[in-house]
């Protein structure tokens, strides 16, 4: 079954208001008209009446119905009829009616009533137009004033409602609960209902965090020792294959705990407890600190930044933070490409770009926005190990750091992966 979806909830409460006071007033125009008629019938009834008893003790006197809009006369034989309006050739309205007489010597007759209500019909017409006239104004002062109704009563309310919503973070769920008692009586029950839903989410929000926590809390220890006793078996002679397998070991070692400083600082992020300390950097500096430690994994695929040839402007960030997102793109293009990476810095703008390029297939336009979410890889990362946070971690970083991420394409080919910082207003 198909459901109707409103556009509109004020639009649909004015309309349903306007049509039920047109409503209203249409029945008011009946009613008033119906009342009108039975009003004339009723008279016209007593008129008979008294006329029906005058006939029978007499003769009628023309004179003073004329005078009075009436015309009657007796007819020998016919039947009945109740009163009903009647065009005249003149075309004035006659309200007609017969009814049975009986004269003094007990014979029976008709006494034919004719009623002019031509008069009393205008007068009943143009007070129906007065009231068409009433309600045209009522609908347009009632249009007019639903609207300042409905948005101190409905769009206010919603409104305020919806900006408290939207300003709910993950890490602050729980903290700032909606106030029943400031919001309409019809909205309660939902701030009731989302105050609830607001503290479950907070209690398995908490619960996840501390999970995460502690797995890489105790988890570090032991990888911490498999490492260390990895790389000490590495110092003796031993056979090739046993050699294979410590330097096996020592790599899925040192795979997990990157991973696991991964997922901390992911949790960190989340509870809002990651520590930043912001001081003025200079971009070719961060570019030497980190292809100091990342060349000896790679020589010759990792050249030595050029210095910038232009001075470029200091920017505000945390150093270890900028490290690490780098030391991650690095690591990331080394993994997905097979040619060298290139590490420069230049102004665009008023940011601050650092950019690592790669030589590999780079990462597809429609995927961009996906493997900067947490476990998403790519299409180009196929037979590839990895779990798929990588990219994540940098894109919280930089939000935590109030920069961005952007994924581009290299002018060679391959990917170009570009951390923007924001530079002061007043920047040279």
């Amino acid at each position: 079954m198909k459901r109707y979806v409103l556009p509109s909830l004020r639009g649909w409460l004015q309309s349903t208001a306007l049509l039920s006071v047109i409503a209203g007033y249409v029945l008011l125009l009946g009613v008033n008209a119906a009342l009108g008629d039975l009003q004339r019938r009723q008279q016209h009834l007593k008129l008979a009446a008294s006329l029906r008893q005058e006939a029978a003790t007499g003769v009628l006197a023309a004179g003073p119905m004329r005078s009075l809009g009436l015309e009657a006369r007796v007819l020998p034989e016919g039947d009945e009829l109740r009163p009903s309006l009647r065009k005249g050739p003149s075309g004035q309205q006659w309200l007609v009616s017969r009814s049975t007489l009986e004269l003094a010597n007990g014979e029976r007759r008709l006494l034919e009533l004719r009623q002019d209500v031509s008069l009393d019909l205008e007068q009943q017409h143009l007070a129906q137009l007065l009231l068409v006239a009433a309600a045209g104004v009522s609908i347009l002062f009632t249009s007019l004033l639903l609207r300042p109704v409905l948005r101190r009563g409905l769009v206010v309310p919603l409104n305020d409602l919806d900006q408290e919503l939207q300003a709910l973070e993950a890490d602050t769920l729980g903290d700032h609960l909606l106030d029943p008692r400031l919001q309409p009586q019809e909205l309660r029950a939902i701030a009731h209902a989302f105050n609830n839903l607001q503290q479950r989410l907070a209690e398995a929000w908490k619960r996840e965090r501390s999970f995460v926590d502690g797995v890489a809390h105790e988890l570090r220890t032991p990888i911490t020792v498999i490492s260390g006793h990895s790389q000490r078996l590495q110092r003796q002679v031993l056979p090739d294959l046993a050699l294979k397998s410590v330097e096996s070991i020592d790599a899925e070692a040192r795979r997990m705990g990157s991973l696991l400083t991964a997922l901390r600082e992911l949790a960190r992020c989340d509870a809002g407890r990651l520590q930043l300390q912001f001081q003025r950097l200079d971009a070719d500096e961060q570019l030497l600190l980190v292809h100091e430690q990342a060349w000896p994994r790679s020589p010759d695929r990792l050249p030595l930044p050029p210095p910038s040839t232009n001075g470029l402007p200091l920017f505000s960030a945390d150093s270890s933070r900028v490290q690490q997102c780098l030391q991650l793109l690095i690591t990331n293009a080394l993994n997905f490409s097979t040619g060298s990476v290139r590490l420069f810095a230049e102004r665009s703008d008023q940011q601050l770009v650092l950019h690592v390029q790669d030589s590999g297939p780079g990462i597809a336009e429609s995927e961009r926005a996906l493997v900067l979410q947490r476990f998403q890889r790519g299409s180009s990362a196929a037979g590839q190990r990895g779990p798929g946070i990588g990219l994540a971690l940098v894109h919280e970083l930089m939000r935590a750091m109030n920069a961005e991420v952007v994924i581009a394409d290299a002018p060679g080919g391959g990917a170009d992966l570009q951390l923007r910082f924001k530079l002061a207003p007043d920047a040279p």
